[in-house]
């Protein structure tokens, strides 16, 4: 299993095809992850060449090349090569052709015969093997002549491991494989052993169901005589040692640690006694800088085993995966890169360490986010602040006055969350604008009172009477002395696509000081023929919640959303883990924003035609996404403002639209069901 490893990623684009979005970021992010120790295991730069090309400048002559050059490189050293395409594919007869920056269509000598490439590399003397990723349309096709590998040079004494995104005759989107199986790597599978082999991996990428619509294909040779173990891709990140203490990000960040202070220490860490060990040999290096910080993460993955304790003695109501992601976003104050995937016991470990070594943000104390963590969970559980057994653990910590502060700030969220105001258009017929509005305020997730409004029926209309509706329920908020800072506006789907609410002026903007979010009114009282639109939205956020992964939107291009009848049937054809995020506006976005939203109870779009969302916006989504929808409500402002506090990532959100039918609008959705099933309307 430990022999060489050499890699080499190749993300080509094909102007004479079409730029393909985020290629460089999918090409980086397998780079990565093949090159991480703790993953792939290749190295990064082996001889005889970069290790990843991508871009518009990547020529035939330079695929051919790297490639040829990477199979010796492998050979030389006696080592696995793990090679992947991603890019534009072309079919010809039985084989594919990788398309490159000088390529053009339906000119297969300006192309990359795959087949005939891969036939040549594993007939390189010396090499270990190759593992083939290929991300193309048609990527079935990629199969080289197993005929004349078996009678070539090596006498078939070789071995093949090759990973297809698409079938034969099939398209690929989206880079949908390539983006899955950098997930499926990252996370490791459950009971899959200490690495990933291509079985393995091939049956975990299509349970995921980030490549719905189309096929896995897996070709495997092996003829080798004398190989140094079998293929595989990555190193399994959930296989625990036997006695493991320290988690992923646990034991990455205390290899960096004792390697920033090059003391000869032994970073497995099995019990207290080896994490006492370590410290002792950080202490005992060179006073520096280096040091200082070493410790500081020594001494939190002690902070981090006490935390583990208390959480398996808790002494509240029990603990559960949900509950214990829920609190892990809700105290998390910056970027999750990548969230915990574990399970069980391993969820809870993961999920401190994270918090401990990863969450914190400048400014704050390194213990901050965990403290807020603990809180959360006390708060949810039923576990007063006074508890004795979460009072000695802040006090072991020395958070007492943390975990004060916390449960200040908790009561105060809690205040100001308690009111929300739902303005309802839903007696809107088709994309015409509504003789008159609903209103409720709602306390606790409870209806305090309703009022109903009249308006003419066009925008400025409507857009007076929000702000008619708003000075009502400010008024009953005022007799409760609690804030009114949540608003939501649900309309029809044609009535989202073109109009923003936030942005209603009654002297000043209704999202300047109000938190103003999108939801469809269809949800109130759904049409027949949508009857079951609000349970299969029930089941998709439970599903996204139980699947936390760093890719929580399935992204649609400007190829799926033009083919509107095909869209919908993919969209609907079954369950539903990831909500939906449109690449584009499409021009016809009025007439296919209902099966959307039909399909997913979150859903996305830029705010006008000419806007392609850009990857940086998608990682910011991706990160950011427990903070959501509230950032962008804040990107909003910020654009209002002229300012960026939140910092690039959030700008881009300011272009983008979205219908966010979370769990609380569907509780509220739910209170109409029952006058309903009786025959009335509470309307």
């Amino acid at each position: 299993m430990t022999g060489p490893r050499h890699a080499l990623v190749i993300g080509a684009q094909c102007p004479g095809l079409g730029l393909l979005d985020g290629l460089e970021d999918a090409a980086r992010a397998l780079h990565g992850t093949l090159t991480a120790p703790w993953a792939g295991g290749c190295e990064k730069d082996p001889p005889g060449g970069p290790s990843l090309l991508c871009g518009d400048r990547v020529t035939r002559a330079r695929v051919e090349a790297a490639v040829r050059a990477a199979a010796l490189g492998a050979g030389d050293a006696g080592a696995v090569l793990v090679l992947a395409l991603i890019g534009h594919g072309m079919a010809g007869g039985t084989g594919l052709y990788f398309m490159a920056s000088d390529s053009l269509p339906e000119e297969p000598l300006t192309a990359v015969d795959v087949g005939s490439l891969l036939a040549q590399a594993l007939d390189t003397r010396g090499l270990a093997g190759v593992i083939a990723i290929v991300d193309t349309c048609h990527a079935g096709n990629a199969v080289p002549d197993l005929k004349s590998v078996a009678n070539g040079i090596r006498q078939g004494d070789t071995r093949l491991s090759l990973l297809m995104g698409s079938g034969a005759a099939e398209e690929a989107y989206g880079l949908r494989f390539s983006r899955t199986l950098v997930k499926v790597l990252r996370e490791g599978i459950a009971a899959g052993g200490e690495v990933l082999a291509a079985d393995a991996v091939v049956e975990a990428v299509r349970e995921d169901g980030g490549t719905v619509g189309q096929a896995i294909w897996r070709a495997e040779f092996d003829g080798a005589r004398f190989g140094p173990g079998p293929l595989w891709l990555a190193r399994n990140s959930r296989h625990a040692a036997p006695g493991a203490r320290l988690g992923p990000v646990g034991s990455e960040e205390l290899a960096r640690a004792v390697a920033a202070v090059d003391a000869p220490v032994d970073c497995r860490v099995t019990s207290g006694k080896d994490l006492d060990a370590v410290r002792e040999g950080v202490a005992a290096a060179e006073p520096s800088p280096a040091r200082e910080w070493a410790l500081d993460v020594v001494d939190a993955l002690g902070a981090a085993a006490r935390t583990v304790r208390l959480l398996e003695a808790w002494p509240g109501a029990p603990l559960t995966s949900g509950l214990l992601r829920r609190a892990f976003g809700g105290a998390c104050p910056g970027p999750v890169e990548s969230p915990p995937a574990s399970s069980g016991t391993d969820l809870l470990r993961d999920v401190v360490e994270y918090l401990l070594l990863r969450a914190p943000v400048a400014g704050r104390p390194r213990r901050a986010p965990l403290v807020d963590f603990v809180a959360l969970l006390a708060h949810e559980t039923g576990v007063a602040p006074g508890t004795p057994a979460v009072r000695d653990w802040a006090a072991e910590l020395g958070a007492v006055i943390d975990l004060n502060d916390a449960f200040v700030r908790l009561a105060d969220r809690s205040r100001e969350t308690r009111l929300r105001l739902v303005v309802s258009l839903h007696a809107a017929v088709g994309d015409e604008w509504p003789e008159s509005l609903a209103a409720w305020l709602l306390d606790g997730g409870e209806v305090r009172d309703r009022e109903e409004f009249a308006c003419s029926p066009d925008r400025t209309g409507v857009e007076r009477q929000v702000g008619a509706a708003l000075r009502w329920a400010s008024r009953l908020a005022a007799a409760t002395g609690v804030p009114l800072r949540r608003v939501e506006v649900a309309a029809p789907a044609p009535l989202l696509v073109r109009w923003r609410p936030e942005e209603t002026d009654f002297g000043m903007r209704l999202g300047a000081e109000h938190d103003v979010v999108l939801r469809w009114s269809d949800r109130i009282q759904p049409p027949d023929h949508l009857w079951w639109i609000n349970d299969r939205a029930r089941r998709t956020l439970q599903a996204m919640e139980e699947c936390p992964d760093g890719g929580r939107l399935e992204w649609l291009g400007e190829t799926e959303t033009r083919q509107v009848r095909e869209l919908r049937d993919r969209l609907l054809a079954g369950p539903r883990t990831r909500a939906v995020a449109l690449e584009h506006r499409p021009p016809h976005l009025s007439d296919m924003l209902e099966t959307l939203l039909a399909s997913s109870p979150i859903v996305l779009w830029p705010d006008d035609e000419t806007h392609r969302v850009p990857a940086e916006a998608r990682r910011y989504l991706d990160a950011y996404w427990h903070l959501l929808p509230g950032e962008f409500c804040r990107a909003y402002r910020d654009r209002w403002s002229g300012g960026d506090s939140g910092g690039p990532g959030r700008g881009h959100l300011a272009r983008l639209r979205t219908v966010w039918d979370d769990a609380e609008w569907l509780e509220f959705c739910r209170w109409f069901e029952q006058f309903t099933t009786d025959g009335e309307s509470p309307a």
